[in-house]
Formats: structure tokens, sequence, C-alpha cells
């Protein structure tokens, strides 16, 4: 931190504008790694990193099969989970507001197991999360960075 401080007082003012974007990138990944580690050490949740993007499981359906949080999704209270549903994939795009603590489920898409869109559903409805559920879970996460941010 201290060789970065000082290489910073270095740059013209110039150098240090045109840092900007990398300076944005650093802080939302620091941010993905604050609520990763923030879990780690709950035992909450189960983190996994495929394709450049970063999922935690927040909940299991009733069937045990996992729901997951795409970290890399979240844009200031806008989410993605995913889920199996018989067998399609689903994505659900949530937005949260965390003042008021109520969700929105904006979209529901279903994809095949091959990543081929199947159907999609638009229809913004508002969601009554249940406490210890995964969309409370997914919720509770994306507000605490929303907060951070």
């Amino acid at each position: 931190m201290v060789l970065l401080r000082s290489k910073l007082y270095l740059l013209s003012i110039k150098k240090i504008y045109s840092l900007a974007p990398l300076i944005r990138m650093f802080l939302k990944k620091l941010n993905i790694m604050a609520i990763m580690l923030a879990f780690s050490f709950s035992g909450a949740a189960i983190a996994q990193t495929t394709d450049n993007n970063i999922y935690i499981q927040v909940g299991e359906d009733n069937n045990g099969n996992p729901i997951t949080l795409d970290v890399t999704s979240i844009k200031g209270t806008e989410y993605t989970l995913l889920y199996e549903q018989g067998e399609e994939i689903a994505r659900t795009t949530f937005h949260a507001s965390c003042g008021k603590g109520r969700l929105f489920s904006k979209r529901v898409s279903f994809y095949t197991a091959a990543g081929k869109l199947t159907r999609e559903n638009k229809i913004e409805r508002e969601v009554f999360p249940k406490p210890g559920t995964a969309d409370a879970n997914s919720m509770a996460i994306v507000c605490q960075a929303a907060e951070t941010q």
C-alpha cells in the first residue's frame, strides 16, 4: 500500500485521472472480495468461480439444488440468481429497494444446459422474501454491498 501511495504521488494529475477506470475496477473487485471474505468466516455460503464469474450459494430449493448469486452481476442493488428448474437453468434478475426493505423480480429467463434461451418473462413483480431463504439472503448481501459503496 505504501509503494502504491508513493507511486501515485509521483504521477502527474493528468496520469491520475487516466487511472480512474483502473481504480474503479480495483475497488469493485475489492468489494466482491469483502463479500466473499465475510461469508467465508460465517460459513453461510459456498463460493465458486467459473469463466470470470463468482457465484455464492445463498440457499437451496426444495430438492436440495443450490441457488446461487452471481456476484459479478451486482450493479448497485440489481443482481441475478441462478438455479435449476427441471431440465433448465433459471436466471432471475432482482432489484432491491434496500431502504424500504422491498424486493422486485424484474426478469426470469430459462436456458437449456447448452445455454440456449428457451423462454423469458419480463413482468416485474414484488417478491416477499422470508428470512433464511435465498431471496432474503441475496438481498442482504446486495444491500450490504450497496451500503459500502
